[in-house]
C-alpha cells in the first residue's frame, strides 16, 4: 500500500464545465421527467440551458435599457413588455404570453389621425399642436416680428427644427397649417418613439436642413448626378468635390448596401453619409436597402451625431416602389433603435420633395408602433 494519500477531487458542476451560469442538472433532469420514454443526449441540457440563459440576457438588457430611458432604477413588468414589444424576433416568440402588470404598447390608429368633417384636425400624440403664424384669434399672442434675413434668437418652446417666418401661414395639401422655418423648410407630420427618438416629415431642399449629418443616395463611385448629389455640388463647391474625391481614393468603390462619411462643406449638416441602395428587382432588394439605411445609422452613431435627414431612398433611377422603400427604411430605423438602445441619434428627418412621397411616409409613420 502506498504512503501517498490521494488527492481529493473537488466536485465540479455540469454548469462550471459547460460554461453557462443556468442549472445543467436541473435541465437535465427535467428533460428526463418529461421525455422519460427517449433518450436525453448529454448536450442537450446544456444547449437548452445556454439558449435560456441567452434569451434572458437579451430581455434584461433591453428591459434595462427601457427602464434607464424612462429615468428609473429599478425594472418593472412595464419595462418587460417594452422591450419584448418592441424587439421583432422576441415579440413574434412571446406573441402569445401575457406579462402581468406591463400593459400594452401606445398606439394609435391611423384612422384616429383622420380630418373631421367639418375641417378640423384632431389632435393626437402622433400630431404636436402647430404654432400659428398670425394671430387672428382673440386672446392669442402675436408672432414675434422678424426683419427680413435676421434671424430669432430664442425659440418658442413648441418649435422644433429653425426659426419661424413672420408671414403668411404656409398650407399644406389637405389645407393644414403648417410650420415654417427661415430657409423655407416646411414641417408636415411627425412620430415620436417610445425611447424618445423623433422621425419628422418635411418638405424642401435637403441642403437646407439644419442636421448633424446629411445621406447621400450614390452609386459605387460617389457620383454627384443625383438630385441630392447636384445639390450637394452645387452648395458644396469645389470643396466638397474633392472631399468626395479624397473619400473615393481612400474607401475605394462603395459596395451595394454599403455607406461611408465624409464632411460637409458650405451647407448646414456637418457631415455628409454617402449610401448606395440597391435598385428594384433584385431577389434580396429588401435586405440591401434595410442594410443600407442601418449602415447610414450605424456610422451616424459612431460618429455620435444627434439628427439625420434622410431623402428618398431608392426611388426614382433604382426604381424602388415609393411605398415598399418607406416600409423598408421606416422598418430599418425603428428596428435599429431597438437593438441600438445607446443610440445618439434623437432625431431623423425625411426630406421629401413630391406629395405622393409625403402621403406615403405620413401614413405609413402613422401606421408604425410606438
Amino acid at each position: 500500500m502506498s504512503g501517498r494519500l490521494a488527492k481529493k477531487r473537488t466536485k465540479t458542476s455540469k454548469s462550471a464545465r459547460a460554461g453557462v451560469l443556468f442549472p445543467v442538472g436541473r435541465m437535465q433532469r427535467y428533460m428526463k421527467r418529461l421525455t422519460h420514454k427517449y433518450r436525453v443526449a448529454a448536450g442537450a441540457p446544456v444547449y437548452m440551458a445556454a439558449v435560456i440563459e441567452y434569451l434572458s440576457a437579451e430581455i434584461l438588457e433591453l428591459a434595462g435599457n427601457a427602464a434607464r430611458d424612462y429615468k428609473r432604477g429599478r425594472v418593472t413588468p412595464r419595462h418587460i413588455l417594452l422591450a419584448v414589444g418592441n424587439d421583432e424576433e422576441l415579440n413574434q416568440l412571446l406573441k402569445n404570453v401575457t406579462i402581468a402588470q406591463g400593459g400594452v404598447l401606445p398606439k394609435i390608429q391611423p384612422e384616429l389621425l383622420k380630418p373631421k368633417k367639418g375641417g378640423k384636425f384632431q389632435t393626437s400624440a402622433l400630431t404636436p399642436p402647430l404654432i400659428p403664424l398670425s394671430s387672428s384669434t382673440a386672446g392669442a399672442k402675436k408672432a414675434p416680428k422678424v426683419a427680413a434675413g435676421k434671424v430669432l434668437k430664442s425659440l418658442p418652446k413648441k418649435a422644433t427644427a429653425a426659426t419661424i417666418r413672420a408671414k403668411k401661414p404656409v398650407m399644406n395639401a389637405k389645407g393644414k397649417e403648417t410650420k415654417q422655418d427661415v430657409t423655407g423648410v416646411t414641417i408636415l407630420s411627425e412620430k415620436k418613439l417610445f425611447l424618445g427618438q423623433k422621425m419628422t416629415v418635411i418638405q424642401g431642399d435637403i441642403v437646407n436642413v439644419t442636421a448633424d449629418a446629411l445621406i447621400h443616395p450614390t452609386n459605387g463611385q460617389f457620383s454627384l448626378t443625383g438630385d441630392v448629389g447636384s445639390a450637394l455640388e452645387k452648395v458644396g463647391g469645389k470643396e466638397f468635390q474633392q472631399e468626395v474625391r479624397d473619400l473615393l481614393a481612400s474607401n475605394g468603390s462603395l459596395d451595394v448596401g454599403g455607406a461611408a462619411i465624409c464632411s460637409g462643406h458650405n451647407f448646414l449638416a456637418k457631415f455628409v453619409i454617402h449610401c448606395h441602395p440597391p435598385g428594384w428587382g433584385g431577389g434580396n432588394a429588401h435586405q440591401m436597402l434595410e442594410k443600407c439605411i442601418k449602415n447610414c445609422l450605424a456610422l451616424a452613431d459612431e460618429k455620435n451625431l444627434k439628427s439625420v435627414a434622410i431623402p428618398a431612398v431608392s426611388q426614382g433611377a433604382n426604381g424602388f416602389p415609393k411605398q415598399a422603400a418607406a416600409q423598408v427604411i421606416l422598418k430599418a430605423i425603428s428596428n435599429h433603435f431597438v437593438t441600438t438602445m445607446s443610440s445618439s441619434l434623437k432625431q431623423i428627418y425625411f426630406v421629401l420633395c413630391d406629395m405622393e412621397s409625403i402621403g406615403i411616409y405620413t401614413s405609413e409613420l402613422a401606421k408604425l408602433d410606438s
